[in-house]
């Protein structure tokens, strides 16, 4: 069983108090909701392992060595001290207080104080009211965080305020037209409403709707050009892509992640690729616009 020790690597020491409190908060929280122990989910929480895999996407279109970087999520600060410590990344994250999670941006700030960094890299702020300024960061980050803001737009929208022409904004996050939900580690249709993503939790698999009700399912594929577009009419952008490009090679690797409920889903694609049809199934998922995550990825442009 992986513990705090067995989790810690040179670049994020994982302390015994953040395991712990991850395991009775968040881990306890969502036992119900994803049928994960909440054990298990700790110790996927807080793997630094996740770090380094993130980075890899990220890296595909931006080196992250010595970059200023923003993440919206801190979550509980591990991709910030792993970034820091393995690619010497100037970092600062944005985590609200007492919403949520409230517990998280406290348990970010001392295990980084653990790790020998800055606990006040971590503000308090919401990704709707970034409190940086205009063209500020070289990168600009996020994993599994835009689902469940107030205002999934303004969000991209204060991304791409806050990064600098020529820099990157990554935003990663679940596609509701895809047929997976991590949350509850759940299979679904494409979801087009919210009230429906309820009733299928309740209906379905019996469970109780009220974290699917706080979840931004209009997020997807179709959303993020939507925005996108009515973005550039004001910020010069190009956009890189929205993950499909990962998701062909996940696909045909059968490289799917082991993080909490996503088990389910890798047994599912080394079935298809031991049938042989691993390739197909991507190309057919993509152009139903079904691949997951969803991962936006847009550079600014210099103003003309």
């Amino acid at each position: 069983m992986r513990s705090a020790e067995t989790l810690s690597t040179p670049d994020c020491q994982i302390t015994d108090e953040a395991f712990a409190r991850v395991r009775d908060s968040q881990g306890a929280y969502f036992e119900p909701v994803q049928g994960l122990d909440p054990h298990q989910f700790a110790a996927d929480t807080l793997d630094p392992a996740r770090a380094m895999e993130a980075a890899a996407v990220l890296q595909r279109v931006t080196p992250l060595n010595g970059k200023r970087v923003l993440e919206i999520g801190a979550g509980c600060g591990v991709t910030h001290i792993v970034w820091t410590k393995h690619f010497g990344i100037n970092g600062t994250a944005v985590e609200p207080e007492g919403e949520g999670f409230g517990d998280s941006a406290a348990i970010a700030r001392d295990l980084i104080a653990a790790n020998g960094l800055d606990p006040e890299r971590i503000v308090g702020a919401t990704g709707e009211n970034l409190p940086f300024d205009n063209d500020h960061f070289d990168i600009v980050y996020s994993s599994n965080v835009l689902e469940h803001t107030a205002d999934p737009a303004r969000v991209l929208r204060e991304a791409l305020r806050v990064v600098k022409p020529g820099g990157i904004v990554q935003i990663v996050c679940p596609n509701y037209l895809s047929y997976f939900d991590g949350h509850y580690a759940a299979f679904h249709p494409p979801i087009f409403s919210n009230r429906f993503f309820c009733w299928w939790m309740k209906t379905i698999y019996g469970k109780d709707p009220a974290f699917a009700a706080t979840i931004r399912t209009e997020v997807n594929p179709v959303w993020a050009r939507r925005h996108l577009v009515e973005i550039a009419h004001t910020t010069p952008i190009e956009i890189i892509g929205l993950g499909q490009d990962v998701f062909r090679e996940r696909m045909t690797d059968g490289a799917v992640g082991r993080w909490m409920a996503l088990g389910k889903v890798g047994r599912l694609v080394k079935l298809a690729a031991t049938l042989r049809l691993n390739r197909l199934a991507a190309a057919v998922v993509i152009a139903l616009q079904g691949w997951t995550p969803l991962i936006i990825t847009v550079r600014k442009r210099p103003s003309p």
